[in-house]
């Protein structure tokens, strides 16, 4: 099963693109202005008051909305951006997603994704440099010379390059330009000799041709798992370029693109601009690290690409960055103001982050089933607001960069159970799962026992898939690459048990359940829909308990905490 349809033809993409409408053009650039006016110090350029300045002159006076230095406090940023610099940042974001979605609704259509591809270099060069930028650069271009080899006597550029990529990336940060010059001209000369004397012929040879994709597709899995190693013998911690490490966030995607090469659905003869094209976009500029499966594989991108009138995708866009505007600003303000009226009903709720309730908990014993329950749904309804905000505002740029990505978060409070839950709140990482793990299982196990493949597929795909490739290497990346934090990481493992048991279970009844009625209907039943939401909300929250445990918490810390949700 795939996701995305056919590609949508040239003839259709030209018809899409037919009608300018220069009130949705200003109405971009001026929700983009709002952005950089709340989120910026772009206030201080044009002297006028800064947004909490602003609300105290006209009266308003909202809690935990500003930060420090008076702008609206947010967790849209720039990844590996210290945080002094994140508002100068995010003001270099959205100009640039600015200037990518005037090229992408005027160019000509031949001259509309190269432009995002340079929009996307841009910003890269500005914010982290030339060794980011090139490190980036090689990374992709082994993954391109893997997947789509050149002949050989049209192989001297795509040699060359490789090196000199490499030796931009990892050069120090002092070298003389005689010095750099020198090594570029050794580099590309070694670059040049291993791609057409050793790689280029091993992929001439199918099985050696899969497994060097394979190891390139998969090289942050394993670079993790070898410095985690390195690290617990020797006590070295591995430190990777910043380019590298940009790279690996598109390691989700990159899965999804071999998927779409094994399944045939990528052409051969495919382009070096056309295949930067799925990576190299503006959307995946703003928190690279939450959400990094949006756009998913080659198939998805490419058929979504002005499959519908491009001013229908600017319109649903603003709704996602109106809507995620409003989490990014009162989401605070909400759940603070929900806090209040638990504390003064006398329910004691923690109102920061899960791992304080932990924490007090390995302090004191003291803490009531009630307290338990409704610190860890406000705590997931803290994370739910803040994760819609930025996955909201990166698909809305996907859509004004011309691309019809269906939305990663979709009210996940309206799901009755787990696995319409998983879907609503974290789409393409689902799809990812999926495509990568649960079909292959399902599809090749137990065919003639449906109940136990699908468990076995869910256990592998939400189990296994989830913890190893989803929250294992990301946990490595945002903490560093030690043995302790991959043992942290595999100490969360109740919270993969208990979910994966869940969407099974869940699995199973769906299978047996003939009812044709829909959720949230408006009969006699609706009462129902609010009790299964709220147990669903309420598991997937409680779970979370292991997987954010104090840093002080033993794992018969986690479970007592979680058993005393249930008075016990």
């Amino acid at each position: 099963m795939l996701f995305s349809g056919a590609t949508c033809s040239v003839d259709k993409q030209l018809e899409n693109n037919r009608h300018t409408r220069w009130g949705l053009v200003l109405a971009v650039l001026a929700v983009l202005l709002l952005y950089a006016y709340l989120f910026t110090h772009i206030a201080d350029s044009f002297a006028i008051p800064r947004p909490a300045e602003l609300a105290k002159q006209i009266g308003i006076d909202i809690k935990y909305v500003f930060d420090r230095d008076s702008n609206v406090g947010t967790d849209l940023h720039v990844i590996y951006t210290p945080p002094n610099k994140r508002d100068d940042q995010r003001l270099i974001l959205f100009a640039i997603v600015a200037g990518a979605f005037l090229c992408a609704y005027f160019l000509p259509l031949a001259y509309k994704r190269p432009s995002l591809v340079l929009w996307f270099l841009v910003a890269i060069l500005i914010i982290y440099g030339i060794r980011a930028s090139a490190g980036l650069l090689f990374a992709h271009l082994l993954i391109y010379l893997s997947f789509h080899p050149p002949p050989l006597k049209r192989s001297i550029w795509q040699g060359l390059l490789p090196g000199a990529l490499a030796c931009l990336a990892f050069m120090e940060k002092q070298a003389s330009w005689l010095w750099l010059l020198l090594l570029l001209l050794i580099f590309s000369a070694i670059s040049l000799l291993l791609v057409r004397y050793l790689l280029l012929p091993l992929l001439q040879h199918e099985r050696a041709a899969k497994i060097i994709r394979t190891l390139f597709v998969q090289s942050a899995l394993i670079v993790v798992f070898i410095s985690a190693i390195v690290e617990g013998l020797q006590g070295q911690t591995w430190t990777l370029p910043l380019g590298i490490l940009l790279f690996f966030w598109h390691w989700e995607r990159l899965i999804m693109y071999h998927v779409d090469f094994k399944d045939g659905l990528v052409p051969n003869d495919t382009s070096l601009p056309t295949y930067l094209s799925i990576f190299f976009s503006p959307g995946g500029l703003p928190n690279g690290n939450w959400g990094p499966s949006i756009g998913l594989g080659y198939n998805y991108t490419q058929s979504r690409f002005l499959s519908v009138d491009k001013n229908k995708l600017i319109v649903s866009g603003l709704k996602l960055w109106g809507i995620a505007l409003l989490y990014l600003v009162f989401a605070d303000w909400f759940r603070f103001l929900i806090v209040g009226v638990f504390n003064d009903t006398g329910i004691p709720v923690f109102s920061g982050h899960l791992k304080t309730m932990s924490c007090a908990y390995v302090g004191s014993s003291d803490i009531s089933s009630i307290s338990v329950l409704m610190t860890t749904l406000l705590d997931l309804m803290r994370w739910l607001m803040m994760w819609g905000a930025i996955v909201h505002f990166k698909v809305g740029v996907w859509r004004m960069c011309g691309y019809d990505i269906d939305p990663f978060f979709n009210k996940p409070w309206l799901a009755t159970n787990l696995v319409s839950f998983w879907p609503r709140f974290t789409f393409h990482y689902r799809e990812f799962l999926v495509r990568a793990f649960y079909y292959p299982v399902f599809f090749r196990f137990f065919k003639k026992h449906t109940k136990t493949r699908v468990v076995f597929a869910t256990v592998v795909a939400v189990g296994f898939g989830n913890m190893i490739w989803g929250h294992l290497t990301e946990g490595m990346f945002y903490d560093g690459m030690r043995f302790q934090n991959f043992g942290n990481v595999l100490e969360t493992w109740p919270y993969f048990l208990f979910l994966t048991a869940g969407i099974a279970l869940t699995e199973l009844y769906l299978l047996q359940k003939k009812s044709r009625r829909k959720p949230w209907t408006r009969d006699r039943y609706f009462a129902m829909d609010v009790l299964c939401s709220y147990l669903t909300l309420q598991f997937f929250a409680l779970i979370h308990i292991f997987a954010w445990p104090c840093q002080t918490a033993t794992q018969g810390d986690n479970w007592l905490l979680f058993l005393k949700a249930f008075g016990i």
